[in-house]
């Protein structure tokens, strides 16, 4: 006869290497997302625009960090409840990610079906917090994109061939582009954590897979 799959879970007997690297790296994570997310909410400007913050800081030019400023308090203006609401989010799954990697170091059975939750919860995360990000960034880049132009021609740093405009628009396109990126790297992460975690591997460490045995 046949024997069948198991169909429920069993604590780990051993935790392989992929197993310990993805969960440091949702240890990472969450550890990451808790402290932005508590940081946002006790200053809301630390969600500003990056390109913006660090110009603004760096800036030598009073009258440009002034204006720079000014950019991100209108950011502040328009989305401040959403940040602080998109704190309050990122705290929650910065928890349940930490909930669920402490489940997998400890060989919890459940560990699996936990680690499986946090990819699909940091995709809609991921996902949901994408149109937000963008509608800062492209706040940010509408006036800040020609005032980082003139911050670079003035210092010297302009492209060689590059006039103002052009140089203006690629600002303007480094502005926007981050939270794309950041939000695409998240969900290719998670993608990769629940095939792994989804897959046969995941279901072997767990005892999901029995190697079918014949006998007589």
């Amino acid at each position: 006869m046949v024997r069948l799959a198991m169909t429920q879970p069993q604590a780990p007997r051993q935790r392989p290497t992929w197993v310990t690297l993805m969960a440091a790296m949702m240890l990472l994570y969450g550890g990451m997302t808790l402290v932005s997310a508590l940081f946002t909410l006790r200053e809301p400007r630390a969600a500003a625009v990056v390109a913006i913050e660090n110009v603004a800081q760096s800036s030598t030019q009073p009258e440009l960090q002034q204006k720079l400023d000014r950019i991100n308090e209108v950011i502040l203006a328009h989305y401040r409840s959403t940040i602080r609401t998109g704190a309050l989010i990122s705290i929650c799954v910065a928890l349940y990610t930490l909930y669920a990697v402490a489940a997998i170091l400890s060989r919890d059975r459940h560990g699996r079906l936990l680690a499986l939750g946090v990819g699909g919860v940091g995709i809609v995360y991921e996902l949901g917090g994408l149109p937000y990000g963008v509608a800062m960034a492209r706040l940010a880049a509408i006036d800040g994109a020609p005032l980082l132009a003139k911050a670079f021609i003035d210092s010297g740093k302009q492209p060689p061939g590059t006039n103002p405009g052009e140089l203006a628009a690629k600002l303007h396109t480094a502005i926007v582009a981050p939270p794309i990126v950041a939000a695409l790297l998240g969900v290719g992460w998670c993608l990769a954590m629940m095939v792994y975690f989804g897959g046969r591997r995941g279901r072997a460490v767990y005892g999901l897979d029995v190697p079918p045995t014949a006998g007589g």
